[in-house]
């Protein structure tokens, strides 16, 4: 028992070092810790050795996954070899501190990925790597996030609402109450339904391009346009188009070429960075939009929305 158990860290620690998951001088805390994660995954499968080293076979001939998994999303575990999906979904589950940063461990899905195909790397930022494109994983609860934090939009947002002689609503936080400008929370409807009715329609929308601006310092005209398409205030349109922005900041940091809400792994959708395609699939509902905003008006956090 025992001279298996140290074949098969031997046969795993080997195969992660060819697939450049570690390097041979990396520290014992993190080989355990991807080793703990991968042996639990061959147990619950229930593999033999021998069936641990077809299956690195298979990896090494480029048999395990179908990379068009990236181009068309749908379920993952279609793009599987039949032989390996029950690994395959052991190891999806894994976060290990081994892949991680110090402090997090990594998301679902990275470990599965980097383990099964020689073809995806581990880059130096982002997840995942396929020849040129960073790929951005995501799991369940998925944020787009801007890079104002709550305070400094609270402010900003506060200003506009003065120049515009507009009542802020009221919002506690901590038991204290404060003066915020949230137009976008469903609660505060009706007190910005009755502050917007003080102005012109064309003030109206003035207003709104001023709110939105304060996301990301651009205008947005053509936001106001759809917000306002029957001529009154649209909420849940104008949430869309606060989701949108915000995606747009995130494709203008460059961290990832491709952004992927993996869920349980039967459902993936896979965004581009094409805003015109990402924005339509928003129009059409294809982006869930949650009921969870992430505007934490009095905390130091970068605002965000929830998607699925």
């Amino acid at each position: 028992m025992e001279n298996d158990r140290t074949e098969l860290e031997s046969l795993l620690l080997e195969h992660c070092y060819e697939m450049n998951i570690l390097k041979k001088n990396a520290l014992n805390k993190k080989k355990e810790a991807i080793l703990d994660s991968l042996i639990i995954s061959i147990v619950r499968t229930g593999l033999k050795i021998e069936e641990v080293k077809e299956c690195i076979k298979d990896v090494k001939e480029d048999k395990v996954i179908d990379l068009n998994f990236f181009k068309k999303g749908g379920n993952l575990f279609n793009y599987i070899n039949s032989k390996w999906v029950k690994l395959a979904k052991a190891l999806f589950r894994q976060r290990s501190v081994g892949l991680g940063t110090p402090n997090s461990a990594s998301g679902e899905g990275e470990l599965m990925f980097l383990f099964l195909s020689k073809k995806i790397k581990k880059p130096t930022k982002g997840d995942l790597q396929i020849d040129k494109d960073i790929i951005e994983l995501k799991g369940e609860g998925v944020r787009v996030l801007g890079e104002i934090r709550g305070k400094d939009f609270k402010d900003k947002t506060l200003k506009v609402c003065k120049e515009f002689e507009l009542t802020p609503n009221k919002s506690k936080i901590k038991k204290k109450e404060i003066n915020a400008v949230e137009i976008e929370k469903s609660q505060h409807l009706e007190h910005w339904k009755k502050e917007l009715s003080k102005l012109t329609l064309p003030r109206q929308k003035e207003f709104i391009e001023k709110w939105l601006n304060c996301l990301d310092n651009k205008k947005h005209e053509d936001s106001s346009k759809v917000i306002f398409k029957e001529n009154f205030f649209n909420q849940k349109l104008f949430i869309k188009e606060i989701v949108k922005i915000l995606y747009a900041v995130m494709v203008d940091k460059g961290n990832f070429d491709k952004f992927i809400i993996l869920g349980n792994g039967e459902n993936v959708k896979i965004y581009s960075k094409d805003l015109e395609d990402f924005n339509k699939k928003v129009d059409k509902g294809e982006v869930k939009i949650t009921k969870l905003d992430y505007f934490r008006i009095n905390q130091n956090y970068n605002i965000g929305w929830y998607i699925a």
